[in-house]
């Protein structure tokens, strides 16, 4: 059977069966069905079914546990032959509170044995042996679904990622023996497993086992039939990981239902917990699947299934909140691709439109975001509160001067401009104005540089290599401009005296430009920056390393760790001084989000930027210093002495 005729599309004014267990779940559905135009007849058990659900069902009968003949009487009185389970049963009632009529007597006689899967799977057989048809309880909330990604804004660390690996495959085992769906792990020791108790009790009780960081793995059993058990998480499972300090929740994607999504990562957010949903590469391809058509109508369907164009992937959207920013992207090439999907999943930003000259490129991100397309950035004017400007550099002075004599805050990719003076008519404006200029320098938001930051303490000399694959992004400035300017803005950030003297060297290989580029900063205070860069590398490499008074600090911008080495008061037996290491916690968080989060909340409370237009002017400056530098040597014109004088920048 097909799955178009095994999930056939909700027909207005047909009818549906629902056996209603606890939870939200039950009036999701019926609400759903109704926005479809499909009438509910439902039936609920005493002490389970919320009360409410009567009020969105055109039918409702209640019935006490284990009437089994009356269920299936009452369902074909009403004419029903297609009948959808939602919502969970307590198990501990199902053993304890249990009065089955002899019809129920029967069926569970015939059963091998009392598990999840056995059970529900034999249920569905008498159902439809009756002729009614079981339905996937998502066949109108295939919106409910849960999306692959990591849907917060915090990341699993190193620890935790080998944690989630361990405990997904455990949890797969335990699911082939239909034990539980839920486990609890930390540096791989499996602390607790789901038994009759449920998911929550799951969770404090491995939790309780260590003093923090559990890792929560909740998935599919290889076996299970989805239409009728699909594994589910909402709000009160995050409420229940705070109270034992729970890090990591892990489910299934596509295969796990989340109720109360938006509440749910908010919640995820404030408190700092990852929740990662991810696929399963083995998962078994003869299992009944879970997603049925959307429903015509239906108000529950998110955006982006609203309008997914064939061929086109889909980034997770969330709903913007009543009070979000009006936003808009300019240039949605390759990074302002990823703009345009960060402000998509914000809640306090509301994307209206993406702006690119190629008007195929503006589509195709605009339907993968849910948005408008336009290929010229003043169709925004009056339009939008903010924009991120990610164009070609050249094109970076007058569409940000467009924006800004407007009042529309801009998120400005670096390089800030090609010159110094559309730099500072730049920033003229943005005064003038009252608008917020943050500059795009990425690195000041890594977690590995969050991680050594507050280690810091009068940094007397700082190494930076920024070795990058040869691609032909960028290629309109040179690797200065391109990339070196990262490690230039955090040398001028963290050393804090004036710059005095720079000197440089590099060559053009594979462009007319500088591609690789070695540059030594020297400031007043006696500090030195020693910085390289290369564009023609046979690997990508970003790392930097930080010496000071008595201890050292490296970081790892792209394997996000970071390392300190201390030497100790006391000296060791032999009289030399004793040396301790210490790797940092990388509290791991997406570095472009936490720029563009960072960028909504300067222009809400009004505040300066981490990184506002002249600290983007410096940076700026001195790169533009460094390439002419570096273009007198290469016409064979400059002289041994340094190229920047005290106060030029």
């Amino acid at each position: 059977m097909s799955d178009q005729e095994h999930n056939p599309k909700p027909v207005p004014g047909s009818r549906v069966g629902l056996i209603a267990g606890s939870g939200q779940f039950p009036l999701l559905f019926a609400h759903a069905a109704r926005q479809a135009g499909v009438q509910v007849v439902a039936v609920g058990f005493e002490g389970e079914t919320d009360p409410a659900l009567p009020k969105y069902v055109d039918d409702f009968h209640m019935l006490k546990l284990g009437q089994l003949n009356r269920l299936i009487k009452t369902f074909h009185n009403a004419g029903v032959s297609r009948v959808a389970m939602a919502g969970a049963i307590n198990k501990t009632r199902l053993y304890t509170r249990i009065r089955p009529d002899w019809r129920a007597v029967k069926f569970f006689s015939t059963l091998r044995n009392k598990k999840d899967d056995s059970l529900l799977r034999a249920l569905a057989d008498e159902l439809e042996s009756e002729g009614i048809r079981i339905e996937p309880s998502t066949l109108f909330l295939p919106s409910l679904l849960s999306p692959e990604g990591i849907l917060t804004r915090r990341k699993p660390n190193r620890r935790e990622q080998a944690d989630i690996t361990f405990g997904w495959a455990m949890a797969k085992a335990i699911g082939n023996l239909d034990i539980g769906q839920c486990l609890v792990v930390k540096d791989q020791a499996v602390l607790a497993v789901e038994g009759i108790d449920g998911t929550d009790s799951t969770i404090l009780r491995g939790g309780r086992l260590c003093r923090e960081g559990a890792v929560v793995v909740k998935v599919s059993k290889p076996i299970q039939d989805l239409r009728f058990d699909v594994p589910a998480v909402g709000f009160d499972t995050i409420e229940t990981m705070k109270r034992v300090r729970a890090k990591v929740l892990v489910v299934e994607a596509d295969r796990t239902l989340m109720f109360d999504r938006e509440r749910m990562i908010d919640a995820a957010d404030s408190a700092g917990i990852s929740i990662v949903v991810k696929k399963d590469g083995q998962q078994d391809a003869g299992a009944r699947g879970v997603e049925g058509p959307a429903a015509a109508g239906s108000l529950l369907v998110p955006a982006q299934q609203r309008t997914a164009v064939p061929g086109v992937s889909t980034a997770f959207v969330r709903r913007p909140r009543h009070d979000a920013m009006r936003i808009g992207v300019v240039g949605v090439g390759y990074l302002g691709r990823f703009h345009a999907m960060k402000y998509a999943r914000l809640p306090e930003a509301d994307l209206v439109a993406v702006v690119d000259i190629d008007p195929e490129q503006a589509r195709r991100v605009a339907a993968e975001v849910d948005t408008e397309a336009v290929t010229d950035h003043r169709e925004l004017l009056g339009r939008v509160d903010a924009v991120s400007i990610v164009t070609p550099t050249p094109s970076h002075y007058e569409i940000a001067r467009d924006f800004l004599s407007a009042g529309v805050h801009v998120l400005l990719e670096k390089p800030m401009t090609r010159t110094v003076e559309e730099a500072d008519r730049l920033i003229d404006i943005a005064e003038k104005k009252k608008c917020i200029l943050q500059i795009g320098h990425l690195e000041r938001f890594n977690s590995a540089f969050s991680a050594i930051q507050p280690r810091l303490n009068s940094p007397m000399f700082l190494e930076a290599h920024r070795l990058s694959i040869f691609n032909e992004r960028g290629l309109e400035v040179d690797v200065i401009l391109d990339l070196m300017i990262h490690d230039i803005d955090i040398a001028l950030h963290i050393i804090e005296s004036p710059l005095e003297n720079v000197r440089a060297s590099g060559i053009p290989v594979l462009t007319h430009l500088p591609d690789i580029a070695n540059v030594r900063l020297e400031f007043a205070n006696g500090a030195i920056a020693n910085l390289t860069a290369s564009r023609i590398s046979t690997k990508n490499l970003r790392k930097l390393r930080i010496f000071q008074g008595d201890c050292y600090v490296a970081a790892d911008y792209a394997k996000k760790r970071a390392y300190a080495v201390y030497r100790e008061k006391e000296a060791d037996e032999a009289g030399f001084p004793e040396i301790s290491m210490e790797e940092l916690e990388i509290e791991e968080r997406d570095a472009l989000e936490e720029e563009i989060s960072s960028f909504l909340q300067a222009i809400r409370e009004g505040k300066e930027p981490v990184v506002d237009g002249r600290q983007g002017r410096r940076a700026l400056a001195v790169a533009l210093g460094i390439s002419r530098q570096i273009e007198a040597q290469m016409r064979g014109k400059c002289d041994l002495s340094p190229a920047v004088v005290p106060g030029s920048f």
